[in-house]
């Protein structure tokens, strides 16, 4: 028992310190950084002054250098305008800016707030990870080894909400699978900490709706899609084809804003070719491919109905649902899912061992 939980603990503290001692100080820390500022009330230069003074207290100059050159990131720099114009991509991811401000209330500047909150949401995701593994077949001694492969050093790396995402993404799937209530609330601010989170929300409550919680399910739902709706029209977002176009069809736009929307049917086609062609060589792949390999040999013979959708059914739609409508290899998205699916997985395959132990019947396959 001391050893399960010691691995459990040192894992948590290894990703914990890791994401504190190693953060990559990427571009989107300054995006976030002066949306803080921004609902601080600056505006124009004086938001530019206090987002790159606030980071370049931070970071070496080389690295200061790196994220104010090129020309998209050279223009938002010395441009007050287009640094402004770049927030509504962020100001949506409204807990995580809130704890950034929050944070600096203890003395942490916005830029360390932002590497702070992902090493500590790393780690807790890594421990909610654990208690999943827990509650499977799965030796705890895995857990350093999905955490690793599904990526959730690079989570507790980057300035994103992503780490934040995943942590609650896992604690709704451990409260499903533990038959509890949390998922509930959980699927309602999903939509507040990343906007697209509003697909596993539905998904969540889809579980509970179709498990017979009808009305319970379906007040948590409206309540993640008016926080999805407030969230959005509060914070000015752009919008789906604003998105869409500033984030797959050409360089970054250093004035969003006033992106002309594309009426070619093919610009928004090869987005898919070109996420097709990188995934292939991703590990995530060989997840997904394995995962359903093993759906496919093992259908209509789920032991667990609680464990296949929260470790595989949901995930794996939520996954399959974002890069539809999302088509982005930016695989930090999907962390949580990739770790519960690899989960799944193993799962599976020492769930068949036992069975085809001496004591033991027949394996699925």
């Amino acid at each position: 028992m001391i050893f399960r939980y010691g691995i459990l603990i040192a894992t948590t503290i290894a990703i914990l310190m890791y994401g504190v001692l190693k953060p990559l100080r990427n571009w989107d820390m300054v995006a976030y950084v002066a949306t803080a500022y921004h609902k601080d009330g600056y505006r124009g230069a004086d938001l530019a002054r206090e987002t790159y003074g606030d980071i370049r207290k931070t970071v070496s100059s080389a690295r200061f250098a790196v994220l104010t050159t090129g020309e998209y990131r050279e223009t938002v720099f010395k441009d007050p305008v287009s640094l402004e114009q770049q927030i509504p991509f962020y100001s949506i991811r409204v807990a995580y800016i809130e704890l950034i401000r929050l944070l600096k209330k203890t003395g942490l500047s916005y830029t360390r707030s932002t590497f702070v909150i992902s090493a500590c949401f790393a780690a807790l995701s890594v421990l909610a990870l654990g208690l999943l593994i827990l509650k499977t077949s799965v030796p705890i001694g895995m857990l350093p080894v999905v955490a690793a492969v599904t990526g959730y050093t690079d989570l507790a790396r980057l300035s994103t909400p992503d780490a934040m995402a995943c942590f609650f993404s896992l604690l709704g799937i451990y409260s499903l699978m533990a038959k509890g209530r949390m998922v509930f609330p959980v699927a309602a601010i999903l939509p507040l900490i990343r906007t697209d989170l509003i697909l596993l929300s539905g998904f969540l409550m889809g579980y509970y709706i179709l498990g017979g919680k009808r009305l319970l399910a379906s007040l948590f739902l409206l309540a993640a899609v008016g926080f999805y709706i407030l969230v959005t029209k509060q914070n000015d977002g752009y919008g789906y084809p604003t998105l869409f176009n500033f984030a797959f069809m050409g360089p970054p736009a250093p004035y969003p804003a006033d992106i002309v929307i594309s009426t070619q049917l093919g610009d928004y086609l090869a987005p898919y070719w070109i996420l097709f062609n990188n995934l292939i060589f991703h590990s995530h792949s060989v997840i997904y491919v394995v995962a359903l390999y093993l759906f496919w040999l093992k259908r209509g013979q789920m032991e667990n109905q609680a464990e296949f959708h929260g470790l595989f059914a949901i995930p794996f739609i939520f996954t399959t649902a974002h890069l539809l409508l999302f088509p982005s290899d930016h695989y930090r998205f999907f962390t949580f899912s990739a770790s519960l699916i690899l989960l799944w997985i193993l799962s599976s395959l020492a769930r068949s061992r036992q069975i085809n132990s001496p004591h033991g019947g027949k394996a699925f396959y």
